[in-house]
Order: structure tokens, then C-alpha cells, then sequence
């Protein structure tokens, strides 16, 4: 049954996902609360309906969360991750969900976001959930059945989502209800129509907004308390949205950093796939003017996964309608140094920008201008630091230019995120699915030694050649060869079966068959692929996935 629900979710969603940006004033009038919690709901779908398909039943509500939690978009698809959990969590064996399973699991779902955001504020998503917890509690108890339970939960949800107006200030101001609680409202309506066989009539939203507003926020106690002139705590300006995910990291690892995040980020929001059993993989959530500083602070728990920044910027809802820019067409676009990387990623499909002699922002801005209305899917390859990729990108945002980065920290990463590429597919969806087969090629490079120097490694001079990972000495050796042959070892020494090689203008193009047969007597799964991308810079790259 949660298949079906998540099915349906994903089309209300989709249906819905233009009004919900349009609602979307806090913490960050960014319009994009519809479409992160589309793209989580579409991500747990996925994982829902291939667990139940290769798996069978009993692995659906695993899979479900899994799903959701790697593939949460934004502070709203992080907490929807966490009412999945909670709800995945009283799944029969058969993958059904009793009534007395969706009361228990959506109350077990408040307080699991209650705990995991850091600074819960009433009339967010988090009233809505807490109120549909409520009315499945009562029409439970009142010797309801899981139909009764789920349009009672939806009814009372779409209540306490028309009170969100009115509790918080930032929606008063605006005269829209919370975007986080009409999304929550689509996901318990979708139950109600798979289990009672009918979607209940729900107006469409907009802004209303009054000439006087009265807004107050109910403490749970009884004593409304007036918050017409006051703004809900708030942390500094936030320029950039961080997420990640932190795998096998202990409860305790994950307190501290949701408090480190505290001090220089706001709507931080740190939640884990699984109850910690000791350890569990985490997603991370925050908004800060200082990104580098918040991954820094992950990677001080342990090696994180599927890092993004985005450049958040307020829309003030002028700019074009979602589905338009879905509608859009989109580029995929590679700076790559060398005629064969050249010629390999556009008869790829990608759009190429040559970057032989280096890059510098401005160029790279000026050379983004000819894709003006389109949406770009930018692989920087390596050619930028990140803070001028974020400038970039943002100011092309501006010039009506939509990139998205994807996280190809060189040129054999972006060749596997080009293999997953759907050009028909969704945007969104997209963009994941490069963005994770980029992140599992692990990659280096070896390059000649043009000097005398001194790596950790020992001293080395002309002659010479090193392997480089991630900018660290991890190779010297006296040829290419032998540079290439220890590099590839070492990248295939946590596992991988495919090596891709990319062969620089001083690259031997013997190489691929000398490093596969010097492989083949301890791994003959392993295949090789090698190709001629003439970059300078490099006598060649390698990655492995």
C-alpha cells in the first residue's frame, strides 16, 4: 500500500508544486519548498518501488527511507524524510499500514522532527504534522479504521495549516499559509485517496493579505501570546543553503554538530535514515554565510557524501513559473581542456567550454551569457574553486541564466555522471543521478615533474611523475608507467570494477592495455577504458566507479 501512497503523493505534488513555491516565505523566500519535497517524495518512490519489485514487501520501508533521506532536497525534503520514517517505521511485513500503525507513526514523526530541527517555530510544517497526529490519534480512539484515521488526520492537517497564517509573521506579512504545511497536506490527502478511495476537495492557495493582522503563536499551553510587531527567531543572513550526508556516525557525533551548525547557520536540521544502532548515516541541513565552514564541520564526524551549496536568494515570486523552467530547455555544459576531451564530451551531448590556459570567473561568466533562459547543469571540472563557482553561478541567476553545479571535481568524474544522463528526463531527477554517479568515481591524476621538489613522499625532480588524489602526493615514480599503474592500485583498493583513462597530450596511449594486463591476474572483472583528451595539464587522469 505505501507504494501506491507514494505514487499518488508524487503526482499531488507535481500538480501542486507551483503553489506551493508561490507560498514559500520562510525561512528563505527562495520558491523552492514544492520542488524540494517533490524531489524527496520522487526519491523515496523510487527506492520504495524497486526494493518491493527486486526485494519483495518486506524491505519497502527500508528502502522508503533510505530513499527519502539520501535524496532530501532542501530544509522541507529533509523533514519529509523524517515523517516517512516515522510512519515507514509501522509497516506490516507486507508493507500495509494499520490505523493504529499511522497514528503511532505519525506522533513517533513529530518527535522526530521536533528533535531533529533545531529551532522548532510554530505555524511551520511542524504545527501541521503535530495537528494530523492529533486527529489520527482521536478518530483511533474513537474506534476509527485506517481510512477514517487518514481523513481525519488530512481534516484536521488542513485546519492547523489554515492557522499557520496567522502564527508566524513572516506568513502574516505575505498573507499566505505555510508552503512546508500545503505540502505536508498533499502527502496525508494522497493517503486518503488510496485508502478511502477519494481526495478530499482542497482550495487552491494564494496570498490574502489583510489590512490589520493579529498574529499569534500557540505555545501548547493555553495562552496565546500576541506576535504582531515580533519576527520568529532568525539566525544571520544566510547566503548559502549546505546539505550533506555524514554516514556511520553515532547519535552523539550528531548532537554536537547540529550545536556547532547552531552558532553560524540558521534552519538546521540534522536527521538519520535509521535509529542509530550504534551508528547511522545522517542528513545534514543549513543555511550560513559560510559553507566552507559548515562541510569542515561535518567532515570533523567522519567522511561526508553527497555534498551541495546552493546560493540561496529571495524571488520576491516575480521570476518564472516553475513548470516553465522545468518545460525549459536545458545544457549540459563542461569546461574541458583538450581537442580529444573536446570531442569526446560533445559527441556526449554536453556543451563545451574550453578552459586549456585556465579559467577565470569572469570568463567563465561571460561564456555562460550565450545559454541566456535555459537551465544549465555545469561541470566545472576542476577548473574553478568553489567560492568563485557559487559567484558565478549566482550571478548568472541573475542574468536569467539557471546552473545548477555538479560536484566533477575533474574531467573522468564528469564522463561518469555523463553515462547516467537522461536528457528527457526530469530536471531535478537529473541532476541527482549525475551528481551521485560523479561523487562515486574516485579519481586522480599523474602529472610530470618539471622541477626539483621536495613531497611527502620524498624528493623528486625532472624525470619523475606523481599521482595526485584530491591535491595530495600519493604516487612518485620514475615513469609514467609505473605512476599510472600504482594509482589506478590505489584507487581500486576500496573496490570499483570499471577505470576509466584519460590520456593527456604527453600521455602514452599504450597505457590502458599495459595497465589492464597488469591487472587482469588479481582483478579480471575490472574493465579499462581509455581515451585520447589531450589536456596539458595532466599526463592523465583516472577514475574508478
Amino acid at each position: 500500500m505505501v507504494v501506491a501512497w507514494l505514487r499518488r503523493a508524487v503526482l499531488g505534488l507535481e500538480r501542486a508544486v507551483d503553489e506551493i513555491n508561490t507560498l514559500n516565505v520562510f525561512p528563505v523566500a527562495d520558491a523552492d519548498t514544492g520542488t524540494n519535497m517533490l524531489v524527496t517524495l520522487r526519491a523515496a518512490a523510487r527506492s520504495a518501488e524497486e526494493a518491493d519489485r527486486t526485494e519483495g514487501p518486506h524491505a519497502v520501508a527500508r528502502a522508503t527511507v533510505a530513499g527519502a533521506v539520501a535524496g532530501a532536497r532542501g530544509n522541507s525534503g529533509v523533514i519529509v524524510s523524517q515523517i516517512m520514517r516515522g510512519v515507514a517505521a509501522q509497516l506490516g511485513p507486507d508493507a500495509d499500514l494499520s490505523a493504529e500503525g499511522l497514528a503511532t507513526g505519525l506522533r513517533n514523526a513529530t518527535g522526530l522532527v521536533t528533535t531533529a530541527v533545531a529551532d522548532p517555530i510554530e505555524g511551520t510544517i511542524l504545527s501541521v504534522l503535530r495537528a494530523a497526529a492529533d486527529g489520527a490519534g482521536a478518530a483511533l480512539a474513537g474506534g476509527g479504521d485506517l481510512a477514517a484515521c487518514a481523513r481525519a488526520c488530512a481534516d484536521a492537517a488542513f485546519d492547523a495549516l489554515l492557522r499557520t497564517r496567522d502564527q508566524l509573521a513572516d506568513n502574516a506579512a505575505a498573507g499566505v499559509v505555510d508552503a512546508g504545511g500545503r505540502g505536508l497536506l498533499v502527502l496525508l490527502d494522497a493517503l486518503v485517496e488510496v485508502t478511502a478511495g477519494g481526495a478530499p476537495e482542497r482550495p487552491r492557495f494564494g496570498r490574502q493579505i489583510a489590512p490589520h493582522v493579529q498574529v499569534h503563536v500557540d505555545t501548547g499551553h493555553g495562552h496565546p501570546h500576541d506576535h504582531a510587531h515580533d519576527d520568529p527567531p532568525r539566525g544571520p543572513h544566510a547566503d548559502y543553503e549546505v546539505m550533506y550526508l555524514l554516514p556511520d556516525a553515532t547519535e552523539a557525533a550528531a548532537t554536537r554538530l547540529r550545536g556547532e551548525l547552531q552558532t553560524f547557520g540558521d534552519s538546521v536540521v540534522v536527521v538519520a535514515a535509521a535509529d542509530p544502532d550504534p551508528v547511522a548515516t545522517w542528513s545534514v541541513h543549513t543555511h550560513t554565510t559560510e559553507p566552507g565552514r559548515a562541510i569542515q564541520a561535518g567532515l570533523t564526524h567522519g567522511k561526508l557524501r553527497s555534498i551541495a551549496v546552493n546560493v540561496l536568494q529571495e524571488t520576491g515570486h516575480t521570476e518564472t513559473p516553475l513548470q516553465a523552467l522545468l518545460d525549459a530547455p536545458r545544457a549540459i555544459v563542461a569546461l574541458v581542456s583538450g581537442d580529444g576531451a573536446a570531442e569526446l564530451f560533445a559527441s556526449a551531448g554536453a556543451e563545451v567550454i574550453r578552459c586549456d590556459r585556465g579559467m577565470t570567473h569572469a570568463e567563465l561568466l561571460a561564456a555562460l551569457h550565450r545559454f541566456e533562459g535555459r537551465e544549465v547543469l555545469l561541470m566545472p571540472n576542476g577548473a574553478l574553486p568553489t567560492p568563485e563557482l557559487l559567484a558565478v553561478a549566482a550571478r548568472s541567476r541573475e542574468s536569467g541564466v539557471l546552473v545548477t553545479l555538479l560536484p566533477t571535481s575533474s574531467m573522468v568524474q564528469a564522463i561518469a555522471a555523463l553515462a547516467v544522463h537522461e536528457p528527457n528526463g526530469h530536471a531535478a531527477d537529473d541532476t541527482y543521478s549525475m551528481a551521485e554517479a560523479a561523487a562515486g568515481a574516485r579519481c586522480g591524476s599523474v602529472v610530470a615533474v618539471t622541477e626539483d621538489a621536495l613531497t611527502i613522499l620524498g624528493p623528486c625532480g625532472p624525470g619523475d611523475y606523481l599521482g595526485m588524489v584530491g591535491g595530495e602526493v600519493v604516487v612518485l615514480e620514475e615513469d609514467q608507467y609505473s605512476a599510472g599503474e600504482a594509482l589506478a592500485e590505489l584507487l581500486l583498493a576500496t573496490g570499483g570494477d570499471m577505470v576509466t583513462v584519460l590520456l593527456g597530450e604527453a600521455g602514452d596511449s599504450d597505457f590502458p592495455d599495459r595497465v589492464s594486463a597488469a591487472l587482469r591476474p588479481d582483478r579480471p572483472e575490472v574493465e579499462v577504458v581509455g581515451y585520447i583528451g589531450g589536456q596539458a595539464a595532466s599526463v592523465m587522469e583516472i577514475g574508478v566507479e
